[in-house]
């Protein structure tokens, strides 16, 4: 908790990329992840709320692990945190995995709920909205992605490759804000999936100037 009054609050909500997922392994330390990249550039004026779970979906459950409804979630979660600032949302990736048949244009408009969320929670707490940012998660290697996930991103990565476009026209046709981590990063050749260091520190920097200009 950064207990400067007058920090400016910042929630990223996502899955397995803000949990800080290692490829091949467990999880990237606090000052390793790309939120605590972020953290430590931008200083004690800025609190970042890292709320990332490993295979959460934008909306609806993960077909290859529970309790992973990042719609149902989020209530909760965005109404403990205000006031914010901004709120960064980075999901889609496991909503293109194989145990769904959702095409990436119903992906992307569940962003709608997330919108119409934001804005009950606001009024109904008294709070005023945060920006927002939509951003769209890096291209994985589904071949790559085999020798760990089997079969799970079977025909994912033609998909989850259409989400940058679509959720930038989402963005824009909300007036919210857009950022494509896909353009910043590329995943770890491990696992076809997950960020290496690098591309923490990559995605963390570059963040930390897009927020610098957003807030």
């Amino acid at each position: 908790m950064n207990t400067n009054i007058s920090a400016k609050q910042i929630l990223i909500y996502g899955d397995s990329y803000v949990f800080g997922k290692v490829p091949r392994g467990l999880r990237y330390d606090a000052s390793t992840r790309f939120t605590g990249v972020i953290q430590n550039y931008l200083g004690s004026d800025y609190e970042i709320i890292e709320e990332g779970l490993r295979g959460r979906n934008l909306a609806g459950e993960n077909g290859f692990l529970p309790h992973r409804n990042g719609l149902t979630q989020f209530d909760g979660i965005f109404g403990s945190h205000l006031p914010l600032d901004l709120i960064m949302i980075m999901l889609g990736t496991n909503d293109c995995n194989s145990s769904h048949d959702y095409m990436p244009d119903e992906i992307v408009a569940n962003y709608a709920k997330y919108l119409r969320s934001i804005g009950w929670w606001c009024k109904h707490l008294g709070f005023s909205k945060p920006k927002i940012v939509l951003i769209a998660p890096p291209t994985i290697d589904e071949p790559a992605s085999h020798a760990d996930f089997k079969h799970i991103f079977n025909s994912a990565g033609p998909k989850i490759a259409e989400l940058p476009q679509l959720i930038k026209d989402f963005a824009e046709a909300n007036k919210v804000y857009f950022f494509d981590a896909s353009k910043i990063v590329a995943v770890s050749p491990v696992d076809g999936v997950h960020l290496d260091i690098e591309a923490n520190h990559l995605l963390g920097r570059a963040l930390t100037q897009f927020i610098k200009e957003v807030i």
